[in-house]
């Protein structure tokens, strides 16, 4: 797991020097590019990395319960010398060292849980990054579509100011000749000058769209970016998307580590109702100016030590009661989270079909809007068709071309929705980072 962070981390360091590289440039940002640069500026990223670090801390605080505690020390004294009827009381100087061996022999298993619990914890805190990254990205992906829909609004409403403008000239030329009122240049204008005003605000819609990128990624206010490939799908089939999700959730796979947690504290404080031995061993040496007749220079011993506390109040049973009841907590989250992610590819996989559907609908219905408006426009140049006729037209072609957009970046993202569901998002979203800075 620390590997994989480490790497992740050198992959998105290399990536961000590749966005960098394009907004220096002042180039498009593709979305592989926004995604590491928002890897690169999340708080969340680096805090998830500390909590790893501060979990293998643990692995070696859980593995020195296991090891031998060796103990060195050593000591000087002066005194004023003393001396008696039958010789020195007191020496002037005094000095010595020992050292001491400490080796637990047994706990009652709870040396061994706690370290189990401690190399789970790791594996739990890379989990959790695994799943910081993958809500971010997900933001990141749909902030991205959302500059894309806005520059495409802006793009469509720009023809619509075009395609008005030219029905405004063509209107002025019939009422300059006498074929239409005043009234049809009056309404024609008064179009154009509403879709003028539209096109304030679609721009002003994509200005804050790129602001909300910026917040997540730090690129200019005034980026364009790339639409992407349609992301990839290896089966739509709902089956297979259920086990792919069971096999590759990481929030399933962090309930799973969390009940095997549960599982290893109960043998934790199982442990506690049993007797623990340790093994010890000591070696003194001393010496002192000037020695007293019955002083030892060296000596040493070993020995053990059982302990077991007779009464505590019932402590070790209540705290034996309570992993247990954890336990079975996390066995009921478990099952309750496999149902929910077996809902949640279901509502991903029926949305995308439906949303496919749309699409294709959508597209029919702007060729049919767009062939309309041209042989209305047509008409109306000669006369056959009304302002209303055109206005008409084109109102429709207008709505069909957002409808199009908007269909078309809905499937984009449920797509994502659907890799999301069934686990395999952030390692297709890590796929498209750039490998090498440009």
């Amino acid at each position: 797991m620390k590997d994989f962070i480490r790497t992740m981390g050198a992959v998105a360091a290399v990536a961000v020097g590749t966005g960098l590289a394009a907004v220096a440039n002042a180039e498009p940002v593709t979305l592989g590019q926004a995604y590491a640069l928002a890897l690169q500026q999340s708080e969340d990223v680096r805090i998830g990395e500390e909590v790893v670090s501060q979990a293998e801390a643990d692995i070696t605080r859980a593995r020195s319960t296991v090891l031998p505690q060796v103990t060195v020390r050593g000591n000087y004294t002066r005194f004023p010398e003393e001396t008696g009827q039958f010789g020195i009381i007191q020496p002037q100087d005094s000095y010595g060292a020992e050292a001491t061996v400490e080796q637990a022999l047994y706990a009652g298993g709870k040396n061994k849980a706690g370290l189990r619990i401690a190399k789970q914890g790791v594996e739990v805190a890379a989990t959790d990054v695994r799943l910081v990254r993958e809500q971010i990205l997900l933001r990141v992906a749909q902030v991205y579509y959302g500059v894309l829909r806005a520059q495409k609004n802006v793009e469509i409403q720009t023809r619509n100011v075009e395609r008005l403008t030219e029905h405004r000239r063509l209107s002025e030329l019939r009422f300059k000749v006498g074929e239409v009122t005043e009234s049809i240049l009056l309404r024609a204008e008064a179009e154009l000058a509403g879709a003028r005003a539209e096109l304030v605000a679609r721009q002003n819609d994509l200005a804050v769209a790129r602001r909300e990128l910026q917040l997540l990624t730090g690129l200019p206010d005034t980026v364009d970016v790339i639409e992407p490939p349609l992301p990839q799908l290896d089966t739509t089939a709902l089956d297979a998307l259920r086990t792919t999700a069971q096999q590759h959730r990481d929030d399933l796979r962090r309930s799973q580590l969390q009940e095997r947690i549960a599982h290893d504290r109960v043998a934790f404080a199982r442990g506690s109702l049993f007797p623990s031995v340790t093994a010890e061993g000591a070696y003194f040496r001393r010496g002192q100016e000037p020695q007293s007749p019955f002083f030892v220079g060296e000596s040493w011993f070993v020995g053990g030590r059982v302990e077991f506390p007779l009464f505590d109040g019932g402590l070790r049973r209540a705290e034996l009661r309570q992993a247990k009841s954890r336990l079975e907590q996390g066995r009921l989250t478990t099952v309750r989270l496999i149902e929910q992610i077996d809902l949640d590819v279901t509502r991903a996989s029926l949305t995308l079909e439906a949303v496919t559907r749309v699409l294709e609908s959508r597209q029919e219905q702007r060729r049919f809007a767009a062939t309309n408006f041209e042989m209305v426009s047509k008409q109306f140049t000669f006369g056959l068709a009304t302002n209303l006729d055109v206005l008409d037209a084109n109102q429709a072609l207008i709505e069909a071309e957002r409808d199009v957009i908007a269909a078309t970046y809905d499937r984009h993202l449920a797509i994502l929705d659907v890799q999301r569901s069934a686990g395999m998002f952030l390692a297709e979203a890590l796929k498209t980072l750039p490998e090498n800075p440009t």
